[in-house]
């Protein structure tokens, strides 16, 4: 098809390689960037509005005890309180519990949910 010496052959190769070559070396090169990242600040704070509420109805013992103001005798007359009458209907059940009183229930609606 083409009648070249075997000198132009070699050239012809050559400068196929050497693109083959340069062309490998751009897309190596693409994939080896570094991008230099920089937070200067970061401004959170968990909303005060809504915090994670413990359900009544779902809690452990431990669960119920890490409430302020409920210890661990406590937590297990919520879940004897619980386990005898049945699921809460709302969180001022939790009053009928013997050691819930107004003072405390006060301390600890905000914190519990009965969903």
């Amino acid at each position: 098809m083409f009648n070249l010496r075997n000198t132009e052959k070699f050239i012809i190769i050559f400068l196929f390689a050497a693109l083959l070559t340069g062309l490998s070396l751009k897309t190596c090169s693409k994939d080896k960037r570094i991008v230099d990242v920089k937070i200067k600040s970061f401004d959170y704070e968990p909303s005060k509005e809504s915090p994670i509420k413990v359900n009544i109805n779902e809690a452990d013992d431990e669960a119920l005890a890490g409430l302020e103001g409920i210890g661990p005798s406590l937590a297990r007359r919520i879940s004897a309180y619980r386990s005898e009458k049945g699921l809460f209907g709302s969180v001022e059940e939790l009053k009928k519990v013997k050691g819930i009183g107004e003072k405390l229930f006060e301390k600890i609606k905000d914190e519990v949910s009965v969903e």
